[in-house]
């Protein structure tokens, strides 16, 4: 398997890191958390929508420039290098999950004004009760004639107070899927919710919410597997979030140690800093490693591509937020000040290590695939 990025890829990755970190620098983050939510500047969010990157997964026939979730991955990983909040993820899972429906309407109607930044869709799984994934769904999406009532909760529903059009996990008559539906349609109460990080989330309380006829996004013959298929990619960019979360922890923590000198040496000189970074270093590589396997597998539709996903969520879930952890411990008694970087990222990795399953749910996902397929998830 091939964990290199294309010469495509290597080139997106190196545009965006130079735009993020010219027009959305950690001063401009700082200065938002003071009045939260955290939202992107109107005119950077149009540049990134001139890129193209709210496209990045979506075919050219849709708008999109034909990438795959490798390449959105690739972004998503560069957004957490560089704090850059919602609502670009939430709007690029979006995109992914109504061109994959296959709803001709959608695909020429609400995607190409999403993929233009015209149009905020977001996508809502997540329910009260500290469990995770589809299985945990328990909002209902019933017949009503030709249309359909939502009721139920959610939570932690990025840009929920911003979107037009919300894409609801919920149990059908069929199994489960993703009901499309207003924000504002009447019986759905918008809350907003605080992250630590400052990004804008909600929380959702359907009441026998309408939805029109043709909401349920994939039909009842695919509705479930779309949604998995969803949650799976979605989960894979928040992995990918959290990698470049950590690597700038690593960056900015190595950069101290090469500057800050007692005893008359920089501080990285010494072994127990030395062997830190080092082995923070290790945990990183083997993230990016895990990510990009589960982004190859996703891409060529393979069997085990969720168990892949959730092992490469789990284990960054870790890494990113003891990166995060052993820089402030080496900054000292600085990486504890509102002027660095430090704290930036502990916010983020800790609400995204959360977010769509902690480590120890996506470990259960990987033991459950093991042990129902007796095989290991890796072959030789």
């Amino acid at each position: 398997m091939d964990f290199n990025l294309s010469e495509e890829q290597e080139a997106l990755q190196e545009m965006a890191r130079g735009f993020l970190s010219e027009r959305w620098p950690a001063e401009r983050v700082r200065e938002l958390l003071d009045a939260r939510p955290v939202l992107i500047d109107d005119d950077v969010w149009k540049e990134i929508v001139e890129m193209g990157w709210l496209g990045v997964a979506a075919s050219e026939e849709a708008g999109g420039i034909g990438g795959d979730v490798m390449t959105a991955a690739v972004l998503c990983q560069e957004a957490g290098r560089g704090v850059l909040p919602g609502p670009f993820q939430s709007s690029l899972v979006a995109a992914i999950a109504i061109e994959r429906s296959g709803d001709k309407d959608l695909c020429s109607g609400l995607l190409p004004g999403l993929i233009e930044g015209k149009r905020r869709v977001s996508v809502a799984i997540e329910e009260p009760g500290g469990l995770y994934g589809p299985d945990a769904v328990r909002t209902e999406a019933r017949a009503a004639g030709e249309d359909w009532l939502l009721t139920g909760n959610k939570i932690l529903v990025p840009e929920g107070n911003e979107a037009e059009h919300l894409l609801v996990a919920a149990r059908t008559p069929d199994g489960l899927g993703l009901v499309r539906v207003a924000a504002d349609a009447e019986g759905a109460t918008t809350t907003r919710m605080d992250r630590m990080d400052g990004q804008s989330c909600a929380a959702l309380v359907f009441e026998d919410a309408k939805a029109e006829a043709g909401a349920l996004l994939g039909g009842a013959d695919r509705g479930e597997a779309l949604l998995r298929e969803v949650y799976d990619i979605w989960t894979a960019l928040v992995a990918a979030d959290l990698l470049g979360s950590a690597e700038a922890s690593l960056e900015l923590t190595r950069s101290y140690a090469t500057e800050r000198v007692q005893f008359g040496r920089p501080i990285g000189s010494f072994q127990a800093v030395s062997h830190r970074l080092a082995d923070t270093l290790v945990d990183v590589e083997i993230g990016r490693s895990l990510l990009y396997g589960a982004c190859l597998a996703l891409d060529e539709g393979r069997d085990n591509a969720a168990p892949l996903v959730s092992a490469a969520k789990a284990w960054l879930s870790e890494t990113a937020v003891a990166a995060a952890e052993a820089a402030l411990q080496i900054h000292g008694g600085v990486g504890f000040t509102w002027e660095y970087d430090v704290h930036l990222h502990l916010r983020r990795s800790r609400c995204n290590a959360a977010l769509l399953g902690d480590a120890d749910h996506h470990r259960d996902r990987v033991a459950a695939y093991m042990e129902q397929s007796w095989v290991p998830l890796v072959k030789a």
